[in-house]
């Protein structure tokens, strides 16, 4: 094909680009939705942005529920919440001089300044706004970034001074200005735009724009160009460039020679200042590449975003003992009983750690306690740490192997390790006290009988009560009665009395209940090692870690850890700190040192006491820290 052709074909490619309305139908003739990088830090709720056009590339409100279809690795998904939000853009304006910039009329006002008086008139409306982000990036010129006054963009784009005849157009200040664009927004669901000003490119600059262009796509950034060059370059093949790659990014390009209408920035912002939030609960249950795809489908809409794809890693969640006693022992609460009824404790209390590895709580559905494999208690509603082992049927001394398994609303299980517990039975021994007890009725009538003797001893050795004169009264009676005449009185046997029922049964006191914990630091598994020790309850206000059970509180037996290696502290406010001892080996939160300062913890911190490692988790978390993700840039 000939040079000739080649140019003929080019500016006829061109020429339709440019022609107005044809950009928006072609890109846009079945309307558009696009999605903000999906949001899981909730899960296993998911919350993305929608922006939804219409053929004409026009903001489609009045949206409901009923008109989205989510598809989540291909599976229907319900919508949970739609609302249509007003965040505001996030906008960059890019210029690119050359010497077309430079190019004056009969008033002496080149091309460029009148790009500038247009967007002047913009900035006048939108004074005292402060709904828009707003950047300014020049080649070789300022760069402001992220300014919520419109004042303050105006005076950068003031202090730019351009010099037409020296500048040399490359793209360096459009690459600059995504990269800007696609900065985490003051709002969620900002849309993004950049509005490039430049002049024709002098070569063939379409693989380099390609690029930008899917870099752009690929953070949802609209790019507007505006176009300074003479009629004649309208048709060029680097315009036709620039228009294929606004056209790509949803944005349009508008040809200036210095005479044409130049267009309102407000034309571009106000459909991207609206946008859709949508939240779903998922539906995935493993660790690995995910996909998103959003269907809008009302009234002459039927549009599909494209694939979305997002990385999550979901675990099932973890659960362990909380200081479990090893031996229970039974006895008996009465002395000298026999009788199993009477054998205490009766009941077994244990506590329960419910972590999720992959640091994404989320509602449980059920948790057991299996004793010997069989189920000795279960919970379906909360509280689900708090589990009783009855132990009425345990009457001899046996060894046993405790376990707690976990579903959490995914239908995903974790199990703790086997516990082995010993029941020990004591049988009661006889002795005085007990024997006391048992007839303490007929003890009290004995102690009353010799009260009575007692006193009558006092009476008459005190002379109140005489023995001869009660004798010689007897014997006074016993000579006046006539044996014969006096009837004969039969001497009764006396009524036995019944001893007194038993005494009450008495109860020994139950094991006193430990403190409640404030926080656990659960000692961290390796895949390939089953590691049954318990985790560590953060009872008291300040506990101390090392290696001399003289210093510390809780020794850890490592050569990595000193005599006296951490201090974790719970501040004023509820939260933790952990301070450094001035330690050999370190102490580490997420794998960053800590200081003698100290650090403050959270909930799901990995932890590191010299080489022992821990997670840390709190009792009622209120916050976990989100881990922050820096998506990879694909190189232009």
């Amino acid at each position: 094909m000939s040079d000739c052709l080649r140019r003929v074909l080019l500016a006829l490619l061109g020429s339709l680009l440019l022609s107005p309305g044809v950009v928006s139908s072609s890109a846009q003739s079945g309307g558009q939705v696009r999605l903000a990088p999906v949001e899981a830090a909730s899960f296993p709720r998911i919350t993305t942005y929608l922006d939804v056009r219409d053929p004409e590339g026009n903001f489609v409100y009045g949206l409901e529920a009923g008109d989205i279809e989510i598809l989540e690795d291909e599976q229907s998904r319900p919508v949970s919440e739609l609302n249509l939000l007003r965040p505001g853009a996030q906008v960059v304006l890019a210029i690119n001089p050359g010497l077309a910039f430079g190019i004056r009329d009969a008033q002496g006002l080149s091309r460029y300044d009148y790009m500038v008086q247009a967007l002047q008139s913009w900035a006048g409306v939108r004074k005292g706004s402060t709904l828009d982000d707003l950047s300014v990036v020049a080649a070789d010129g300022p760069e402001a970034t992220h300014l919520d006054e419109i004042e303050a963009w105006l005076a950068a784009l003031d202090s730019y001074q351009l010099d037409a005849r020296l500048a040399v157009p490359n793209f360096d200040a459009l690459g600059r200005a995504l990269e800007i664009a696609a900065d985490p927004t003051v709002r969620p669901g900002m849309g993004r735009a950049v509005l490039l000003i430049t002049a024709p490119p002098d070569q063939d600059v379409a693989a380099g724009l390609q690029s930008l262009a899917s870099r752009a796509n690929q953070r949802g950034v609209r790019i507007f160009v505006w176009l300074i060059a003479s009629a004649e370059q309208f048709s060029s093949p680097g315009a036709a460039q620039l228009a294929d790659m606004a056209a790509q990014t949803g944005g349009v390009l508008f040809p200036y020679s210095g005479v044409e209408a130049i267009p309102s920035l407000e034309e571009y912002l106000e459909p991207l200042r609206s946008a859709y939030f949508l939240a779903y609960d998922s539906g995935i249950v493993a660790s690995g590449l995910h996909q998103l795809v959003v269907n809008v489908r009302r009234e002459n809409l039927d549009v599909s975003s494209a694939a979305h794809e997002f990385e999550l890693e979901v675990l099932p969640p973890e659960v362990a003992f909380v200081s479990p006693r090893r031996e229970i022992k039974r006895s008996s609460a009465v002395e000298g009983s026999a009788d199993p009824a009477d054998l205490v404790p009766r009941m077994e209390t244990f506590e329960a750690l419910i972590a999720f590895p992959d640091g994404h709580p989320r509602s449980l559905e059920r948790t057991t306690l299996y004793i010997d494999g069989k189920v000795a208690d279960e919970n379906t509603s909360r509280p689900f740490d708090h589990f009783s082992w009855d132990l009425s049927e345990y009457t001899t001394t046996g060894q046993h192997s405790l376990k707690l398994e976990v579903v959490d609303s995914l239908g995903l299980s974790g199990t703790s390790v086997d516990l082995p517990v010993q029941v020990s039975l004591e049988l009661p021994q006889q002795n005085v006290m007990a024997t006391i007890s048992r007839n303490r009725t007929m003890v009290a009538a004995l102690m009353v009988a010799m009260a009575g003797a007692v006193l009558l001893l006092v009476l008459v050795l005190g002379g109140q009560i005489r023995p001869g004169l009660l004798r010689n009264l007897r014997k006074r009676r016993r000579r006046n009665i006539d044996p014969v005449t006096q009837p004969v009185r039969m001497k009764t046997e006396p009524v036995p009395q019944r001893a007194p029922g038993w005494m009450n049964r008495l109860h020994w006191p139950q094991r006193r209940v430990p403190p409640k914990a404030f926080a656990y630091m659960a000692h961290l598994i390796e895949s390939d090692q089953s590691d049954g020790s318990p985790p560590i309850p953060i009872t008291n206000e300040e506990i101390t870690f090392g290696r001399d059970p003289l210093q510390a509180i809780q020794v850890l037996e490592d050569p990595s850890v000193d005599a006296l290696h951490a201090r974790l502290r719970r501040e004023a406010d509820g939260s933790f700190r952990l301070l450094d001892e001035g330690s050999t080996a370190g102490t580490w939160i997420n794998y960053m040192p800590v200081s003698r300062d100290g650090a403050r913890l959270e909930h799901g911190d990995l932890v590191h006491i010299g080489r022992i490692g821990f997670r840390f988790s709190e009792r009622e978390p209120e916050r976990i820290r989100k881990p922050v993700i820096t998506p990879e840039e694909p190189n232009p």
